[in-house]
């Protein structure tokens, strides 16, 4: 089955494309053509059903950003480069014969130009160079070239903007587009194909669900069905206490980002536990999810992805915990200490998202939602093993103990 991949350009730059796109296998290339950058916006509102979405370009890739977020469909953009750079500057020196210090060049990013006369050692009179941004109109841009030309002190324009060059022919002042190199553009179109490919393959993944409830608080059947519902999911029970979801990746991923999971459980007034496991088959699925159920809490979510990657709890956070891990540092340390490298990984986390670098065993116990005894003996293993410090002591009440406040003392990014 062929990849239709959506492509935002110029016309000049469809000919381009379209020519290049025969080499690669399977594709299929829908055009959305624009005058200006600034109409690619506009254009995703047309777009018809498609498995991915190409820009020919950064600044139509820039005006179309703050709205690609809402876009269930991977997207890419061919990128300005040093190879575009260069490529097109050797092909002005070799056909057109005019000295660099005699154009003037409008690029997304001037450190390329800059970058490509020093890698050749370029040691003349350097370009004009215009920078392109989005907060620059086209107009502003051609108006620079055509005042240099009008000043005579250049013979040639390179640009970057096609409509620019449409209306310099149209002046009969010498210029040329900037030539992306075609193999840029195949791995372009290729990177964009195999994200699409991943996409569906991410999607089409086996997930399963596992929800217990009390013996004592049955779940009627309409909560039931809002919950497979919002998932897409189908169900088994297992027991009068306990239900299978089978669902995919896809709408498991699509009901957390839409937040439609999330409300329906803070909706349920009775205690639950909820966990899904991803999987390559439904029995690797089942074993995931119901490792992840022995982590939930009443009213939690906790998934337990494929590579042994903990998510959760929704939905009060989004934490990624690895239960498996091949990092030396973390092995030795969870051989020095006796702690499960799950244990380190949680205690990381927790002094990632902590805004101070000190905590005490009462912030530890909440994160890690275990006794304060076991968050006591794991703090005796790290310090003990030069892994945390008593850093002093903090008096919360006028009676009572002083807490005791630590310092991870090894690298946690």
């Amino acid at each position: 089955m062929s990849t239709k991949i959506a492509v935002i350009c110029s016309k000049a730059f469809m000919k381009r494309i379209n020519s290049i796109a025969q080499n690669i296998k399977n594709i299929q290339i829908d055009f959305y053509l624009y005058n200006q950058p600034t109409e690619a916006p506009v254009l995703l509102k047309e777009m018809k059903p498609c498995d991915a979405l190409l820009f020919g370009g950064t600044l139509p890739y820039l005006h179309a950003q703050s709205v690609l977020s809402e876009l269930p469909i991977p997207w890419n953009y061919i990128k300005q480069d040093e190879t575009a750079i260069s490529t097109t500057l050797l092909s002005l020196i070799a056909n057109q014969g005019i000295p660099l210090n005699r154009v003037s060049i409008d690029v997304m990013n001037p450190v390329f130009v800059e970058n490509v006369l020093t890698e050749i050692e370029y040691s003349g009179t350097k370009p004009f160079i215009q920078p392109i941004s989005i907060t620059k109109s086209t107009q502003s841009i051609l108006q620079q070239h055509v005042a240099l030309w009008n000043a005579k002190s250049i013979d040639f324009v390179i640009t970057s903007i096609h409509s620019v060059f449409d209306e310099l022919q149209a002046l009969q002042i010498p210029a040329m587009r900037m030539l992306d190199a075609t193999n840029s553009i195949i791995q372009c179109l290729e990177e964009t194909k195999s994200q699409s490919l991943l996409t569906k393959s991410e999607s089409f993944k086996a997930v399963v669900g596992l929800l217990e409830i009390p013996e004592n608080n049955p779940l009627d059947n309409y909560i039931l069905t809002k919950i497979t519902t919002a998932t897409h999911s189908t169900y088994k029970q297992v027991t009068p206490y306990s239900f299978e979801l089978f669902t995919t990746a896809g709408h498991l991923q699509k009901a957390l980002e839409k937040e439609n999971l999330q409300n329906l459980m803070q909706q349920i007034e009775k205690p639950f536990k909820l966990a899904f496991g991803y999987g390559h088959s439904i029995f690797e699925a089942c074993q995931n999810a119901k490792n992840a159920l022995t982590f939930a809490k009443p009213c939690e979510i906790y998934i337990l992805d494929e590579h042994k990657n903990l998510l959760g709890p929704f939905p009060k956070s989004e934490v990624r915990l690895a239960l498996k891990t091949d990092d030396p540092y973390v092995l030795q340390m969870a051989k020095q200490t006796s702690l499960s490298p799950l244990n380190i990984s949680k205690i990381i986390h927790f002094s990632r998202e902590r805004q101070s670098a000190q905590f005490t065993s009462h912030n530890l116990t909440e994160y890690l939602q275990v006794t304060r005894r076991t968050t006591e003996r794991i703090i005796k293993k790290l310090v003990d093993n030069g892994y945390a410090k008593v850093v002093g002591e903090e008096m919360t009440h006028q009676q009572g103990r002083p807490r005791t406040i630590y310092e991870l003392n090894f690298a946690i990014y």
